[in-house]
């Protein structure tokens, strides 16, 4: 095909017109709260519901509401769901509560902390002991993967998976007391396997790969070198039975008993030992499957709990209706072995040993891992498990996470030293008895670091005093620049928010837990002793068996104690033991809870009666078994009353001491309005003061503010009005009060009234809700979030976000009596109505004093300008400072600024009365630049009838500041 060739020539193209820059987002939120998991006081991402939910987890229950009679909650998850119910995209979230490196701060001494810090659950594994480095050996631990009482109902257990195999040329290396090995194989076995040596029945050896390297033949390819870490050996039913005195300690380290111990018998074809607690315990120490650790005759034991033996003392007279109870713990037992004494000859066989760990929540839903090393050396082991504060620390941001990546398992490593192995002593080849956390101290709610309501939950403790011209250069001291830097706390921490960059990523604040009204403790709550009667007895207990058995005479005085055997009487009859019934002396949330009892005599049959009156004349039989212990489950708040008989063919026991189950559900009641007004007012006024401070201070933040549930009109009005104090206006002389200069910064917030209702059923899931119990009373803060969200991504930050219907809405609480509007507008307080459209918010005002600042979307667009400016004004650095330079800058910002009039941001009708760029000499004179400083001067009308706001941009070398001037 000929070439088509063309004249020489000169073609003009029209450049097509560049597109449109993208402005900087301004529907990113930060909501500070109170939640039941995830980490505290560090922000994360989430972009739905789901991902809040897997990581912040069920909304936390803080206290119980005596007049409402209710329970109430933390409403950080309700806000999260209303703002994306209502057009919120994407928020970052940051749990706050007391814990211990806040304190470390607040006190900046080594004085002790206070007790009431949030904690975590920690779990003893059964079967699992942890060989320390030094040689010592306790049983092993992992802790809940973040502070609170969430894993109360946590249960865990694990299974051992074994895999046998063969191996050739048993030998020493070094010296025996080194107690290194070696040995032919054809395992593929890798560093840091732990393996168990197996030619000795009676001896557990426990050793753990050092070294592999190819062998010489194809029979045996691997040489593998191994150490000896630990080695026990079962105690022997043949040896001479023994009773040794000594000392006994429970999973934790805390516990110690004098005790006594004796082998196993050879009549026992279990081959249990006995360990017999010197003292009578109040309450059993430990569970089934724990480890005692018994240390006495020079020698050390391990004894797994399988079988616990209860027996009332009876030396004792206690003052309430607990009885003192000796225990003893019946199960496998090992004597613990010096490794490096042992003289391993020749081995032929081994195992390799790994574990599979489940975990049980309330619900019964499993979490599950497979298979875990149980060295730190092998990769894949469970000190990989990290807690949420240092796994957010890198996974901070949900937004490109799977579902399947959000769930984490509930458990992590608690060790800061790892140890050298997990040894399986005890671990069962399939899975046992699940195990609960170990006794905790303080109350739920002390564990979830929120026992005490007050501004030190949402502040950090160094920044909480700063000025708002202070504040952001303290903050980035602390957190980059001093030699030894840390995180900020509370709601400063929404400085630390993104990946660093010239602005924050954020741009809308609410903390909807500000507004509580505190809590305190219940008042004591103990049980009255019960004088039970005995009630009926068997009727051959006053006469023969036989067809002329009668019942009792009701009419006895006093109750038989004991068959009359001054009465002709079945040979038979005999009085079978009363068991000693033991409950829980402390109320216990509803759920779960375990009573137990002492054994009558061998082959028992014991049942359980429960009654609502204390003299049980409504008792009814709930259990009947030959177990010892009974698992209850009471969902609702009340005084419930046990007792237990032994029955043994026809002979029946007298009733237990009765026991009483008080069921609450919560430890803490809320505080009365009356009461909470007074005491915490300041710390709610210094918490939004403070809030108002972060926002100026970053320039890139605009906080929503809501109101105590309580609060009336005349109420919020009194409140707005202490808010709004600037001192040396109008009087004013409260210290803690803004300061003159800081006034600006009430145009960095807007407060909301009143309350709203929503469907209960919509946060079942996240409260556990009745859904009987009908509506749900949330703060606005979650709904004006996301409607200014909404607004900002679909039409503009400029635009103010009022008039705009509330999704998940049905009704305000309190109602607001119409004559009380106009004085709510008046003190700019954004007032929620209904209407027959639906809830909207007819007023969209800030706290400011300077009325062409009080609308929401002047505030919101000089965020947004200054964004702008930012993000161009970082393209001119290093560029010569002359008048080249200025027109450039003024065509850029020209363009910018007219395509924001041309979608409305701006009042006038044409550009040049909306907004004017100044590069001129007016703003940048001689001897500015000569000292290298370059001023823009953007002077704005926003789409009101005001007058210009000029935003003003200076570059000096390599640091570029906003300013504003009216």
């Amino acid at each position: 095909m000929a070439d088509a060739r063309r004249l020489p020539g000169i073609q003009i193209d029209v450049a097509p017109q560049a597109a449109s820059e993208a402005l900087p987002r301004l529907d990113v939120a930060v909501l500070v709260g109170f939640a039941a998991t995830g980490p505290l006081h560090r922000p994360v991402a989430v972009e739905s519901v789901a991902q809040y939910a897997a990581v912040f987890g069920a909304d936390a229950a803080l206290a119980w509401d005596e007049a409402r009679g209710e329970r109430v909650f933390a409403q950080l998850g309700a806000a999260v769901r209303a703002f994306f119910a209502n057009g919120g995209r994407r928020c970052w979230v940051i749990r706050v509560a007391r814990s211990r490196a806040l304190e470390r701060v607040r006190l900046r001494t080594d004085a002790e902390l206070p007790a009431d810090l949030a904690c975590s659950n920690r779990f003893a594994l059964p079967g699992l002991l942890a060989l320390r480095g030094d040689g010592s050996i306790e049983p092993a631990l992992l802790s809940a993967r973040c502070e609170g009482a969430w894993s109360d109902e946590l249960r865990v257990d694990l299974a051992l998976e074994r895999r046998g195999f063969a191996l050739d040329a048993w030998s020493v290396v070094d010296s025996p007391d080194a107690a290194r090995y070696a040995f032919l194989g054809r395992q593929n076995l890798r560093p840091g396997d732990l393996l168990q040596l197996d030619d000795d029945p009676a001896l557990r050896v426990y050793a753990r790969t050092e070294r592999i390297d190819l062998g010489a033949t194809s029979q045996a390819p691997y040489r593998v070198e191994v150490r000896v870490l630990a080695a026990f050996a079962a105690l022997d039913p043949a040896d001479p039975p023994t009773l040794t005195a000594g000392s006994a300690r429970g999973p934790a380290a805390a516990d110690e008993w004098p005790a006594l111990l004796s082998g196993p018998s050879l009549h026992d074809r279990k081959a249990y030992a006995r360990l017999q607690l010197q003292a009578p315990l109040d309450q059993e120490p430990f569970a089934l499957g724990a480890w005692l650790r018994f240390a006495g005759g020079g020698e050390v034991v391990w004894l797994r709990v399988d079988e616990i033996e209860r027996e009332a003392d009876t030396s004792a007279s206690p003052a309430s209706d607990t009885v003192p109870v000796r225990i003893a713990a019946h199960g496998p037992a090992w004597r613990q072995l010096d490794p490096s004494a042992l003289a391993l000859a020749a081995v032929s066989s081994a195992q390799h040993l790994q574990i599979e760990l489940r975990a049980i929540d309330a619900a019964g839903t499993q979490s599950r891992l497979r298979p875990l090393a149980l060295t730190p050396q092998r990769a894949g082991n469970a000190w990989e498990l990290r807690n949420d504060q240092e796994h957010y620390r890198e996974h901070d941001d949900l937004a490109s996470m799977r579902p399947a990546q959000l769930q984490r398992f509930p458990l992590a490593c608690e060790d800061a030293t790892p140890p050298l192995a997990w040894l399986p002593l005890g671990a069962p080849g399939g899975f046992g008895p699940a195990v609960a956390p170990l006794p905790a101290v303080g109350t739920a709610l002390e564990r979830d670091g929120l026992a005490r309501f007050d501004r030190g939950l949402f502040l950090d403790p160094e920044l909480d005093s700063d000025s708002v011209a202070a504040l952001a250069a303290h903050a980035e001291d602390i957190r980059l620049i001093r030699p030894l830097t840390r995180e900020l706390f509370g709601l400063h921490a929404a400085f630390g928010i993104g990946a660093g960059g010239l602005f924050n990523e954020a741009s809308l604040l609410a903390l909807p837990d500000a507004a509580h009204i505190g809590w305190q403790r219940r008042g004591e709550d103990s049980a009255a002793p019960i004088v039970a009667p005995v009630g009926a007895v068997p009727g051959h207990w006053h006469a023969h068996r036989g067809a002329c058995l009668q019942a009792a005479d009701d009419a006895t005085a006093e109750p038989l104690r004991e068959p009359d055997f001054g009465r002709f009487l079945d040979c038979a009859t005999r009085l079978i033991a009363a068991p000693v019934l033991d409950g829980p002396a402390a109320p216990v949330p509803p759920g779960r809870c375990r009573l137990s009892w002492t054994q009558s005599e061998a082959g028992a049959i014991y049942a359980l009666f429960e009654a609502a009156l204390a003299d049980f004349s409504d008792e009814r039989e709930i259990h009947r078994g030959e177990l010892t212990e009974h698992v209850l489950y009471q969902p609702r708040e009340g005084d419930y009353h046990y007792r237990v008989r032994a029955l043994v063919g026809e002979e029946t026991s007298l009733p237990s001491n009765p026991a009483t189950v008080r069921v609450r559900t919560q430890d803490w009641v809320q505080a009365q309005p009356h009461s909470a007004q007074a005491a915490l007012e300041p710390e709610w006024l210094a918490i939004h003061r403070a809030a108002l401070r972060l926002c100026a201070a970053s320039g890139d933040l605009f906080a929503t503010l809501s109101m105590p549930r309580h609060f009336r009109s005349a109420h919020a009005l009194r409140y707005a009005g202490r808010l709004r104090e600037v001192r040396g206006i109008d009087g004013v002389f409260d210290p803690l009060a803004l300061a003159f200069d800081e006034a600006r910064a009430l145009s960095y917030g807007a407060l909301y009234f009143p309350w709203l209702q929503s469907d209960a059923r919509a946060a079942d899931d996240a409260r556990g809700a009745d859904p009987r119990r009908g509506l749900l009373v949330v703060p606005p803060d979650g709904v004006a979030l996301g409607v200014l969200a909404a607004r900002a991504s679909r039409r503009g930050a400029w635009i103010a976000a009022a008039n705009e219907p509330m999704k998940d809405v049905i009704a305000l609480t309190p109602r607001i009596d119409p004559g009380d509007r106009q004085s709510l507008q008046d003190a700019q307080i954004n007032l929620l109505r209904d209407d027959p459209r639906g809830f909207f918010a007819l007023s969209a005002d800030t706290l400011s004093l300077d009325a062409e600042l009080r609308p929401i979307n002047v505030r919101r667009l000089l965020i947004l300008l200054r964004r702008i400016a930012l993000r161009r004004g970082s393209s001119y650095v290093f560029e010569p400072n002359g008048p080249t330079l200025w027109r450039s800058v003024q065509r850029g910002f020209d363009l910018l600024l007219g395509e924001l009039f041309r979608r409305g941001a701006f009042a006038g009708a044409t550009a040049e009365q909306s907004f004017r760029v100044v590069t001129d000499e007016g703003v940048n004179p001689p001897t500015s630049v000569d000292a290298g400083r370059f001023v823009v001067e953007l002077r704005v009308a926003p789409s009101l009838p005001m007058r210009f706001i000029a935003v003003r941009l200076a570059q000096s070398g390599e640091r570029l500041t906003v300013k504003e001037e009216l």
